[in-house]
């Protein structure tokens, strides 16, 4: 080994024996010997990258090495304190106390003092101190017959660290005071991209070479950051980056929230978002437990480019800006939107829609497009929004992106736009039990200029027939053809507002004749409702749930007339107009044909109607 390769290797600090012990220890590897002086409880220290020809003569020490090079930096434990035989931070308990955030097979340890004084300077004697077991410092074995309060860190190897880990951020130069890159600016300016409690933390320089712990660091921690002041530097502070090791929830399916804006910067000194407050005023609007935040100006300026400083900016509390704290100016008004966690995205969501491809102008998987391409299938006011490539890759809000919200939907314009697709989370009301209306035409496209059914007007026309609030609209032409390969412009197409179709829009063309319906809340549904009917299985040519063929099998248990009609499996599961379905209308009833041909056969359904009010 050559000289330079020496100094690139360092001490290591080898599994200790149980048994009484200080630090005076010699380590070797491969050809280097560390003097006695060299070997201190403290990470593992390295300068570059080794050599091909280093790689291949040192062996197994290499990769001893190596496995360090690839490594993250827990945070500081500090389970017990010496009033008792002494202070034991071993591993088992450790792990017990803090599952996940430790990794099983510690490739290094540190310890310190609650107050920061390393371990090999307090003159204790360790029973213990290695990273496979922990450390054990017992008070009959010192001097003075009491330990320090001692609190210890881990590294950690490759495998556990890219379990749930960020990309590298480096937000910050060496010019001025120094290089901070600390947790709170780094949320602030990657929203979304790191989480508010990481476990783990690595550094480098730009230039990739790893920075491990050192007593010249002001930061280095992973619910800090890290950071390297230039006066306390021989030369000054490199240029570092930073990235985290988060707790998997966070690497997790999630989905992204509309966003709020509660207050404003004239109101109470400053403008407030805190997570507390929106929770109040939007009930169900926002996980109680968010991965993450993002503020934005109502302009729709990050808020890392304001200049204004943050009492508060982080997921767990929300977003506070102080105008007394702006130096005499005042904060900008701003909205915040949050990332939450699966288990809140799917207690009410739609399928995956993927409704457009990314040649042309780019991607464009927008709510109101989604809403006709697939109607019935998704809210017209979802309160979060997924969206991944085809091929499962999640993808969040970034400056690539026109659109990312779920009240809009999601746009990539092409640059290099891949293939997308979106789900939305939606109030829970929207998926509750619900009923399908018949069809309803009020309007031709040769009267008025279109053709327009608007809920308002429907409800006039038929009182009782529809509900006031539906949750879902379709429309199709009168001969049967759904609306979206028309290829008709729809001035309005949402089940808040109705449907509407002008000429003038149409290019050269008119509007088709169409016919709505709309699905409705469980309060409408049951006011005049029928019991479950299920006369036929899906043997033979299918299922075969028609309203004529109902009153013979169930007599006087079902109107002439219904006004709605609802399908499930007989084991429950809803189901909702589709292709595989060749009839679904409260007027005719239910029928699904099998088509062993095609792969498809009928599931065994159930059928109820709602009726007037009168025959009930």
């Amino acid at each position: 080994m050559d000289k330079e390769e020496q100094s690139w290797m360092t001490a290591i600090i080898k599994a200790m024996s149980p048994s009484s012990l200080n630090l005076e220890q010699v380590v070797q590897i491969g050809e280097h010997s560390c003097p006695d002086d060299a070997v201190e409880p403290t990470p593992l220290l390295y300068a570059r990258q080794p050599s091909e020809e280093l790689k291949n003569k040192e062996g197994d020490a290499y990769n001893s090495i190596y496995m360090l090079w690839t490594s993250c930096i827990t945070q500081w434990f500090d389970r017990d304190n010496p009033n008792g035989l002494g202070d034991y931070e071993l591993l088992a308990d450790l792990l017990s106390i803090y599952p996940e955030e430790i990794c099983p097979n510690p490739i290094g340890i540190e310890a310190q003092t609650v107050s920061g004084q390393p371990a090999s300077q307090t003159g204790d004697i360790f029973q213990v101190y290695n990273p496979t077991t922990g450390l054990s410092c017992v008070n009959s074995n010192q001097g003075d017959g009491v330990c320090a309060d001692y609190k210890v860190r881990f590294t950690c190897p490759e495998e556990w660290c890219s379990k749930c880990r960020t990309p590298w951020f480096d937000r910050d130069e060496p010019g001025g005071l120094g290089d901070y890159e600390t947790l709170p600016l780094t949320l602030v300016t990657y929203p979304l991209q790191v989480c508010a409690q990481p476990i783990a933390i690595e550094v480098t320089t730009t230039s990739g070479t790893p920075v491990l712990p050192g007593s010249n660091f002001q930061a280095y921690d992973p619910s800090q950051g890290f950071a390297c002041v230039n006066a306390q530097q021989n030369g000054g502070c490199q240029d570092y980056r930073v990235r985290f090791t988060c707790p998997k929830s966070f690497c997790g399916p999630k989905c992204v929230t509309r966003w709020f804006d509660s207050d404003n910067p004239n109101t109470n000194g400053g403008d407030s978002e805190l997570l507390s407050g929106l929770l109040s005023l939007y009930p169900g609007y926002i996980c109680p437990n968010p991965l993450g935040i993002e503020a934005q100006t109502i302009s729709g300026q990050p808020a890392s480019q304001t200049g204004n400083v943050f009492q508060v900016y982080n997921p767990t509390t929300g977003f506070s800006c102080v105008n007394a704290n702006q130096g005499g100016g005042v904060c900008a008004d701003y909205k915040v939107r949050f990332t939450c966690p699966e288990e809140w995205c799917s207690k009410c969501r739609t399928p995956w829609f993927d409704r457009d491809e990314p040649g042309g102008l780019g991607d464009y998987e927008t709510l109101p497009l989604t809403l006709v391409t697939y109607p019935l299938q998704v809210c017209a006011q979802p309160i979060a929004i997924e969206v991944t490539t085809t091929s499962g890759t999640p993808v969040l809000p970034g400056s690539n992106f026109q659109v990312y919200d779920p009240l809009q939907g999601f746009v990539c314009v092409n640059g290099a736009c891949q293939d997308y697709r979106v789900r939305f989370t939606c109030p829970t009301s929207f998926c509750g039990t619900k009923c399908v209306t018949r069809w309803f035409d009020s309007d031709n496209p040769n009267t008025n200029g279109g053709d327009s059914e608007l809920l308002s007007g429907l409800l006039s026309l038929y009182p009782g027939h529809i509900c006031p609030n539906p949750l879902g609209i379709e429309a199709q032409t009168i001969s049967g053809q759904p609306a979206s390969q028309t290829g008709n412009v729809f001035q309005v197409y949402n089940p808040t507002t109705g449907f509407s179709c002008i000429n003038a829009n149409q290019g050269a063309g008119v509007c088709a004749d169409y016919k709505v319906r709309f699905t409705c809340p469980e309060e409408w549904c049951s006011k005049c409702r029928t019991p479950w009917f299920n006369r036929d299985n899906p043997g033979g040519l299918g299922d075969y749930e028609t309203l004529s063929l109902t009153p013979t099998t169930y007599p006087l248990q079902v109107c002439a007339q219904p006004i709605a009609i609802e399908v499930t499996t007989i084991s429950g599961t809803p189901v909702l107009p589709g292709s595989n379905f060749q009839v679904y209308d409260p007027l005719l009833g239910f029928e699904c044909v099998n088509e062993p041909q095609s792969g498809w056969i009928c599931q065994d359904y159930k059928v109820r109607y709602i009726c007037p009010n009168s025959f009930c």
